[in-house]
């Protein structure tokens, strides 16, 4: 008989042993341990791809405007020319470029009035981002020869202000004179952004130019699309090179540092609760590797007199380790996915968007995470029992252990 086929009749023989107790709980905490492990980085990921592709969905990964650009809606312009924008679109992972330009006006709504910033967008805008978060209405659609006079506002805005889809409003925008314009709702979208969707409203990027009284060619910034985010800093400069001198390029994580560094807090409080669910882990499964091991010093002092060794015999009590191990693995994996599936489908957990950017706990589930999550129990806990099995099984001395029996 071999250390496996030893360890498989003395675990079969829990249920009416001491231990029976210490090794269900033992399974239940590797479980738990397992589920709390899947969830961090399912949540991590989760928050992370969600609160990032947002970011960039609605201002692109880089942002190029006029070197002497400040942090008020009212921009110097750029010119919008096809020679810098084949410069652009020359360097390496850059895949679109767009214009946009930012203006503050005053919206006369039902109910109230609020201020907002109106972003003009035209034909070169992509709309992708947009359709799928699109709550009524549709995306803008720009006909070359007439100005739209159409507008998309964030759900959160039109219950502020009682507007709908449809609705005629007036809105007044305030320069050397007051001027106003009529548009019409034509789409509600909800990003879930809260520190977008209460700010800006959707229009043609016409009407601004004609309010700002600036040339066809100018606009406020060019919004840069690349296809590799890793590279973002690399392509950021490449950008900054081609720009004109009085322009300069700014990529995401410069323009929204708060966000990311709040992602990264995130990451970094991560780090730490894997480092203790795998010390709660291991102590665990050593507490449990103990208790049994006491309640069989006498069958360890018999497998000493027909010959086992140190070695054999601690392997014995690693075989039953790697059963309670696995147990509690298999059930806290299942249990993990099958939380994860659930907040997917049916957004159980809600959260506040003002304070964490979504509107319900967003999970994204890498398999290459999952994959090390396992080994990393596995490989952990191993290191841990090791030498405890080995210690107590070298210990134990034949003439004590019989006494015992």
């Amino acid at each position: 008989m071999n250390s496996h086929q030893i360890a498989a009749k003395l675990y079969s023989q829990t249920q009416k042993g001491k231990s029976y107790s210490t090794i269900r709980l033992a399974i239940l905490g590797v479980a738990l341990c397992m589920v709390v492990l899947i969830l961090t980085f399912a949540i991590m990921t989760g928050f992370q791809n969600e609160i990032q592709n947002k970011v960039i969905g609605l201002g692109g990964h880089i942002e190029v405007h006029h070197y002497e650009s400040n942090d008020s809606y009212q921009r110097t312009p750029i010119v919008d020319e096809a020679r810098l924008r084949n410069a652009i679109l020359a360097v390496d992972h850059v895949s679109h470029v767009q214009a946009i330009i930012d203006k503050a006006g005053i919206v006369k709504g039902e109910e109230h009035i609020e201020g907002a910033v109106f972003r003009g967008v035209g034909n070169d805008y992509d709309t992708t981002f947009f359709a799928q978060y699109m709550v009524e209405g549709a995306c803008l659609q720009f006909d070359t020869a007439q100005v739209s006079n159409q507008i998309l506002i964030s759900e959160t805005f039109s219950k502020k202000t009682g507007l709908r889809l449809g609705d005629a409003v007036n809105v007044y925008f305030v320069q050397n004179t007051v001027r106003m314009r009529k548009f019409t709702v034509s789409g509600i979208y909800n990003t879930g952004l809260a520190i977008y969707d209460k700010t800006y409203i959707i229009c043609d990027i016409r009407q601004l130019v004609k309010i700002n009284g600036w040339a066809a060619d100018r606009v406020d910034a060019l919004e840069v699309f690349i296809d590799n985010f890793s590279k973002l800093d690399e392509t950021t400069n490449a950008v900054n090179q081609e720009v004109d001198y009085d322009m300069e390029a700014v990529s995401v994580k410069e323009k929204n540092q708060e966000i990311f560094d709040w992602i990264d807090l995130v990451r970094q409080n991560v780090v730490v609760l894997v480092v203790l669910i795998l010390i709660i882990t291991a102590v665990t499964l050593i507490s449990t590797q103990l208790t049994f091991t006491i309640e069989h010093i006498p069958t360890i002092g018999i497998l000493k007199t027909i010959g086992c060794t140190n070695v054999q015999i601690s392997q014995i009590f690693l075989w039953i380790s790697a059963k309670v191990l696995l147990r509690g693995m298999v059930i806290g994996d299942c249990v993990g996915l099958l939380i994860c599936f659930m907040q997917q489908q049916f957004s159980i957990i809600k959260l506040d968007p003002e304070n964490y950017y979504v509107s319900c706990v967003p999970i994204d589930v890498q398999w290459l995470h999952l994959l090390l999550i396992n080994v990393g129990i596995l490989v952990v806990s191993f290191m841990f029992l090791v030498l405890p099995a080995y210690l107590v099984a070298k210990k134990v001395k034949v003439t004590n252990a019989v006494a015992l029996k």
